[in-house]
């Protein structure tokens, strides 16, 4: 029988940047990497270089920040005995040994659990640019910090636009020339209902200044769910496109200087008309887009706590305008075991690994979307998969890492137990893999460092 593990609150966790020093607008989650770790053993300490105490629940980062490690965290082990209580957390540590370097705090809205849910701390995984760092707090803010963790701006996209987000703000800023994108996660009640029809789902704002630049409402009161998906940007069609998903199951591209609309593609276009007159048959994009070359590629899903429905994988050609729905498809993916899915793709090597809430995770062909092989976890998929030096890394809610060889031919290479749940995304700076779990953050190597520091 297959064990599924329940979601422990609504606040959901996206991927972000792989390498914050090396921008990587489109989202793909492939980085350069030689000599990572194939195993390691967290309670020997064998292959882990250091580990840092976070809180009890992490659904943020970590992101590479030059010498900084970089997560979302709450604060139920408090790093300041001043600052107690529930409150939103982003803590920075030092990349060579896991020293706690600073921590940026936020109070929790009086809203409680309809837009900021217990003890969730900050979900927003946080963008680098190589001198500042981007996030949206738990209270709906798109905050900008130097890397000493003093804060240069933030904009109150609640307070100022009327955002109500479902429970939780979740969006990973996307930085693309003077520029700085984000989903505001403006969305629904329990029972379906848009409180704030009228409040932007995708913004744009002077990078230096935190001045809004335009925004835009498409989805509107066709929202289905809440919006804490994460936009990608990249070139088709002659110019560049910022991409959105959206919690009406459309992707919306914009012109990114200007938010002219380009195109729009309805992700439920191959649900029958049965399943469309069916609010909780209707799938909503929460992974981030991922752009490369002229394709979008994008699992549909829900919120982890609605039902584990069959999903469907897209393929979208972004060459084209206006409402590509019918021409749009390049391909798209559907199979008995395929769910529902927030994680975000990675595409290398003709490659796309598509990993889902039913726990399973599928290797295609990028070219046809025909299933080369499926692994299965056996608990479900929050966390991305990363593909880094001939590796698939890829965490479970369970806490159960699989590393294996990147290829057309599934073969496991190790299968390591954290000891906590893993909802982040891992990352890599090129020689350290960077793994974060609901409490500890790990540095992890190909050898035993010798001595490694924990923080």
């Amino acid at each position: 029988m297959r064990a599924f593990v329940a979601a422990p609150v609504l606040a959901l966790l996206w991927s972000g940047p792989l390498r914050a020093d090396d921008p990587n607008p489109g989202r793909n989650r492939v980085a350069t990497a030689e000599n990572l770790p194939a195993t390691w053993d967290v309670a020997s300490g064998e292959g882990v270089l250091w580990s840092a105490e976070l809180g009890t629940v992490t659904y943020g980062g970590p992101t590479i920040a030059g010498d900084l490690i970089v997560v979302g965290t709450n604060n139920e082990r408090p790093r300041d005995p001043a600052v107690t209580g529930d409150r939103g957390v982003v803590m920075a540590f030092d990349r060579r040994n896991g020293s706690f370097r600073w921590q940026i705090t936020h109070a929790k809205l009086d809203a409680g659990d309809a837009n900021d849910w217990p003890l969730q701390g900050v979900c927003s995984t946080p963008s680098f640019d190589g001198q500042r760092l981007y996030y949206v707090s738990n209270r709906g803010e798109l905050v900008v910090a130097d890397v000493d963790g003093v804060v240069d701006w933030s904009f109150d996209m609640v307070g100022e636009w009327g955002v109500f987000p479902k429970h939780m703000a979740a969006s990973t800023p996307l930085v693309a020339g003077d520029l700085v994108f984000v989903s505001t996660s403006n969305g629904v009640t329990d029972d379906g209902r848009v409180p704030a029809p009228e409040a932007p789902s995708f913004a744009a704002f002077e990078r230096a200044t935190g001045r809004p630049v335009w925004r835009d409402g498409s989805p509107g009161a066709g929202l289905i769910d809440g919006q804490w998906g994460s936009p990608s940007h990249g070139r088709a069609g002659g110019g560049a496109q910022v991409v959105f998903p959206a919690g009406d199951g459309w992707l919306y591209a914009f012109e990114p200087a200007t938010g002219r609309a380009l195109w729009r593609f309805d992700g439920n276009s191959a649900l029958a008309a049965g399943e469309l007159e069916q609010v909780g048959s209707r799938h909503v994009f929460v992974a981030t887009p991922v752009f490369l070359e002229d394709t979008v590629y994008i699992a549909a899903g829900r919120d982890p706590e609605a039902s584990l429905r069959a999903g469907i994988l897209w393929a979208v050609d972004a060459g084209d305008g206006g409402d590509v729905t019918a021409s749009g498809a390049r391909w798209r993916f559907e199979d008995p075991d395929f769910g529902r899915a927030i994680a975000t793709v990675a595409v290398d090597g003709g490659i796309v690994y598509a990993a889902d809430l039913n726990g399973f995770l599928f290797a295609l062909d990028a070219e046809s979307g025909e299933k080369l092989w499926v692994y299965d976890a056996l608990a479900p998929f929050w966390s991305s998969p990363l593909v880094a030096d001939g590796k698939v890394y890829a965490a479970d809610t369970e806490g159960d890492v699989a590393v294996l060889e990147h290829g057309p031919t599934l073969e496991v290479l190790a299968e390591i137990a954290m000891p906590r749940p893993v909802y982040t995304s891992p990352s890599t700076d090129g020689s350290v893999v960077y793994l974060a779990t609901s409490e500890t953050l790990y540095a992890l190597v190909a050898r035993a460092s010798g001595g490694g520091a924990d923080a």
